[in-house]
């Protein structure tokens, strides 16, 4: 009899699997034509986005790796503590047991499944010098870490380039191909079909990293302002479009005729965002050639007419109001709390900021919305939005890790947990079912996935390439030819010396 009604219950399940997939496909058929035919590839896919922690509605993928005991080895892994930055602690590889909090216990859950499956104990070292730590170990051979989870642009960079990281497609039982593996970090961090570091779902802080438009709902609706749902569903969501609606909103609050931060701005934004908005046109500084080594792209035209765009926009003070304006008034990292205070409290539209500040809000009574970068203009095919390379970290192993084999083993078995785990964790419990106000927030949360973006010049920062759009943006420069003329003996003798490291490297 129970057997019976094991197989009437699996029956049954199978049905509603097979018709939830109908309709699915119908919808994604109908998604297709609304959102302006951006790249699906990597949306949260079906066996994320249909799990709760630790389950899936879908056939489990397991990663192609042996059982093995490893007899009580301690598994190390180095990240982020917040002596870095108290926005950017390395929550995402080690929990001490669990608290009640969804992340915290996601992970707690995944490395206790992998310690009990191969007889080993997960450490997790937080530093905030993470680059000076992997090198002196890396070059003491003192086998201090197994897995180094630091910044993307300068320690996972730096590192790689000294030849200091083994190339993950050579590492045994890595699978990148596997959907616990970010695909476009894949394709767009390697050089030379080489990949010393990458994004996978091991992480969060790269979903945390991707830079993002909040709205406030209120201030749009007391405004009678287009819905910018619609705007981007119908591929209207542009540079020009958000620049006009935000001018609207500008106010001097306390009648004092000085614009200042207890005033009403539309565009409420900081100096390091500007090269996030001007890639928002699909356009990188760096571009790849057929051996997949980069190629410097800063003469692109389109670069410039989007970084013109964008310096007016900062450069207009009375609509625009920029952080580091007011960091005396607010110093460390008060300033980007007064960032969401002052769009909590009303006295702004739109706040170009980090994923992260969304948890921020979850205790506010703010009623906001969640958009991509805008487009360039109409024609524009797509969204993109950055992953900003300071403030993500990316997973790397280095050369001094004393068993290939086993760190192989480890890794691909924890970052497949944690796609059964902690992602659905973080996306689907957290950021969409806790923190969202609205559903269509939710839909620009996929939009935004499917659309995130790496940038090999942003991420090696070759002569300061990438610092340069923050200088301009500080100095209200607006000749972006002579910004760039300035540095370019420079960027082009590191970018060289790091093709012909990598061309060194087996």
């Amino acid at each position: 009899m129970v057997l019976i009604k094991r197989l009437l219950l699996v029956a049954i399940l199978l049905a509603i699997a097979i018709l939830s997939g109908i309709f699915a496909a119908s919808c994604n058929s109908e998604n297709s034509q609304t959102n302006n035919n951006a790249n699906q590839t990597n949306a949260p896919d079906q066996a994320a986005s249909d799990t709760t922690a630790g389950e899936s509605t879908t056939a489990k993928i397991l990663p192609d790796v042996p059982a093995k005991d490893y007899g009580g080895y301690t598994f190390t892994i180095l990240g982020n503590s917040e002596a870095y930055n108290t926005h950017w602690v390395s929550h995402d590889i080690y929990a001490e047991g669990e608290t009640g909090d969804t992340i915290n216990d996601a992970v707690y859950d995944r490395n206790r499944t992998i310690e009990e499956k191969y007889n080993i104990k997960i450490n997790g070292i937080l530093s905030g010098n993470q680059y000076n730590d992997a090198k002196k170990s890396i070059q003491s051979g003192d086998n201090s870490y197994d897995v180094l989870t630091v910044p993307l642009q300068g320690a996972s960079a730096s590192l790689a380039q000294q030849a200091m990281l083994y190339d993950l497609k050579n590492l045994p039982y890595i699978e990148l191909d596997k959907p616990w593996w970010d695909q476009r970090a894949n394709q767009s961090l390697s050089i030379g079909n080489k990949l010393m570091f990458t994004i996978g779902d091991l992480l969060i802080i790269d979903k945390d990293s991707l830079f993002i438009y909040l709205f406030n709902k209120d201030v749009l609706k007391d405004q009678g302002l287009d819905d910018p749902y619609q705007l981007v569903r119908d591929g209207k969501w542009t540079i020009d479009k958000m620049w006009d609606m935000a001018k609207t909103v500008t106010k001097d609050v306390n009648g004092d005729g000085v614009m200042d931060d207890s005033d009403s701005y539309g565009l409420i934004t900081a100096i390091h965002t500007m090269y996030g908005n001007v890639m928002g046109s699909g356009h990188f500084i760096t571009t790849k050639d057929a051996d997949d080594m980069p190629v410097l792209n800063i003469t692109d035209p389109m670069i410039q007419a989007s970084y013109d765009k964008w310096i007016n926009i900062f450069n207009d003070r009375t609509n625009t109001i920029v952080a580091q304006d007011w960091m005396t008034k607010y110093p460390g990292d008060a300033i980007w709390d007064q960032e969401l205070q002052q769009l909590a409290e009303k006295r702004g539209l739109f706040l170009y900021t980090g994923m992260n500040r969304v948890t921020m809000l979850r205790e506010s009574n703010c009623n906001f919305g969640i958009l991509p970068n805008p487009k360039f203009d109409e024609s524009q095919s797509e969204y993109y939005n950055q992953v900003h390379p300071w403030c993500t970290t990316a997973i790397s192993v280095p050369i001094s890790a004393p068993d290939p084999e086993r760190t192989g083993i480890i890794l691909e078995s924890l970052t497949a947990e944690s796609y059964y785990t902690l992602r659905p964790a973080y996306y689907d419990i957290s950021l969409k079912s806790k923190l969202m106000r609205d559903d269509e927030s939710g839909e620009m949360l996929d939009l935004i996935f499917n659309t995130r973006c790496y940038d090999l010049g942003s991420v090696y920062n070759w002569g300061g390439i990438f610092d340069m759009f923050g200088n301009m943006a500080i100095a209200k420069n607006t000749d972006f030819v002579s910004g760039y003329e300035k540095i370019l003996p420079k960027v082009q003798s590191e970018m060289q010396k790091a093709i012909d490291s990598f061309n060194a490297q087996e």
